[in-house]
């Protein structure tokens, strides 16, 4: 029975699955399986994964969206540990090694996760985001209200306890995994690794890229006010959070040329929050969400703000 139970969610990742594989299989860590969901692929994926078919576990079902995947994988591992990763993703040689030690020797941690790093499409690292180089470590439910800085790639937890939950939620989507580590952070503490795990890839195809920002606003107003009711004594962040939340639906206006919404959340914010006024990234897209034409300029560009 391996440590580590690996879990793959895939769909059309012809391009990429060959490397994400090979990248766990190049791990220092060797104590682990590999489960690979596809979730009703339509292009060469299957014939690019028969190369690896005396390494992994394949499981095939209907396409269900990638919370389903993960869940099915999960469901039929056999690891003590279970992480991660997704299709388009590469991990960094020493990844499991790492997080594996934490595991092991503080069991109070019921997940550890780490830096990410970013690619482009080729291949090639890319300006990281600020936010991927961030985290907290112990009680983290607080923080998960404000934003999701825990990574997809960088995640490794203890299976004993994710059965304890419902598992991925799809009416989440695209933010599925932010919800379950809101509610995943109630059942213990989390640790964060100050070093890189894993290289996220930036590509046209992502998911979450192909999300209109109504549907970013209506998934993530879901998420945090469904979160809100697991714990008592939230209002006190609350206000703040969906302060926070309408940044982010001003820059998703932003990305989407809808420049009265993106002020319209603006406003939202301030109204909800108003000491969000004195934070730069209100000061930023307020500018932006004026001058649409600064977009992309020098400073102005919209990931700074995102």
């Amino acid at each position: 029975m391996p440590k580590v139970s690996v879990i793959i969610p895939t769909y059309n990742r012809e391009q990429f699955i060959v490397e994400t594989i090979n990248s766990v299989l190049n791990q220092t860590y060797k104590d682990f399986e590999i489960i690979v969901v596809d979730d009703g692929s339509t292009d060469n994926t299957k014939i690019k994964l028969e190369q690896f078919k005396s390494k992994i576990k394949l499981i095939e079902q209907k396409n269900s969206e990638r919370a389903v995947a993960r869940n099915n994988g999960t469901k039929n591992s056999t690891g003590q540990y279970v992480a991660f990763l997704d299709s388009d993703d590469i991990w960094i040689k020493n990844k499991l090694e790492k997080q594996v030690e934490i595991l092991d020797s503080k069991s109070e941690v019921i997940l550890t996760y780490g830096q990410c790093l970013r690619i482009n499409e080729d291949g090639q690292k890319i300006k990281t985001a600020r936010r991927q180089l961030r985290g907290f470590s112990g009680n983290v439910y607080e923080e998960l209200l404000m934003r999701n800085f825990i990574v997809s790639p960088t995640p490794m937890i203890r299976k004993d306890f994710f059965e304890k939950t419902a598992g991925f939620q799809t009416k989440y989507i695209p933010y599925e995994d932010w919800e379950f580590w809101i509610r995943f952070s109630l059942l213990g503490k989390f640790h964060f690794i100050n070093k890189p795990l894993a290289y996220y890839r930036i590509h046209s195809t992502q998911s979450v890229k192909l999300v209109q920002a109504e549907k970013i606003e209506q998934v993530t107003s879901l998420l945090l006010n469904d979160s809100f009711k697991l714990k008592e004594g939230t209002n006190g962040i609350k206000n703040k959070s969906l302060g926070i939340a309408n940044l982010r639906f001003c820059y998703w206006y932003l990305l989407a040329n809808q420049f009265e919404k993106a002020k319209e959340k603006l406003k939202i914010a301030r109204g909800i929050n108003p000491v969000v006024f004195f934070n730069p990234q209100w000061q930023g897209l307020n500018l932006l969400s004026n001058f649409p034409s600064l977009i992309g300029k020098g400073i102005f560009n919209l990931e700074k703000y995102h």
